[in-house]
């Protein structure tokens, strides 16, 4: 299923997000887990990897986190980087629409999570800054936690290509990408309504 949202944020207005949304059978993403890999790749290009709960050496692999459920809907939200023309920097373009997508995923997909339903969300858990593992204590909010794809050991430059038929997109130093993308999960042991998540996303604020 795909559509277009619209939000509005303190900088602009009905700035247009493409959303790309499915629901599959949870051991059907088995196939793009890759724990080691992404581990590695954690450890050697980013700041959280050793410093937060929700990231690894620590998160689970995705097969241990899903275990208990039978479906997984996935959403990516994307949003075209020219309609950010009022931002110079093109690094800042894309630190900017990124914030968008993540504050609008994380509030309106992720307030599905229950105790039934569990959200993977996109990057490291933002519930406690800074998180309680920097002072050595153990996670304060375990159970509304959020682990990311990556952060599972799953591929999702292939789930996108594979499920949405787009790439993900990267900074490069002097070019901006076309768009930019994040990429969020839902486990369930029913398929959800799909209709009444993307009414939930058509909230227009962030």
């Amino acid at each position: 299923m795909k559509c277009n949202l619209y939000v509005d944020t303190p900088s602009a207005k009905n700035l247009s997000i493409i959303v790309n949304i499915e629901t599959v059978q949870v051991n059907s993403l088995l196939n793009y887990e890759d724990y080691n890999k992404f581990s590695l790749l954690c450890k050697n290009g980013c700041p959280n990897y050793e410093k937060k709960w929700s990231c690894p050496p620590y998160s689970p692999k995705f097969n241990d986190f899903s275990k208990e459920f039978d479906f997984i809907t996935i959403c990516a939200l994307t949003m075209e980087l020219n309609q950010l023309s009022y931002i110079r920097n093109d690094y800042l373009k894309v630190k900017a629409a990124n914030a968008i997508l993540k504050s609008k995923a994380d509030k309106e997909f992720g307030s599905f999570a229950t105790e039934r339903r569990k959200y993977v969300s996109t990057g490291s858990c933002r519930l406690c800054k800074p998180c309680k593992y920097k002072k050595g204590e153990p996670c304060a909010r375990p159970s509304k936690m959020a682990y990311s794809f990556e952060a599972l050991g799953i591929n999702v430059s292939k789930i996108t290509e594979s499920l949405f038929d787009f790439k993900l997109l990267w900074y490069e130093k002097g070019k901006c990408p076309q768009y930019t993308a994040v990429i969020v999960g839902l486990l369930t042991n029913e398929k959800p309504d799909l209709n009444e998540i993307l009414k939930a996303l058509q909230k227009s604020g962030v």
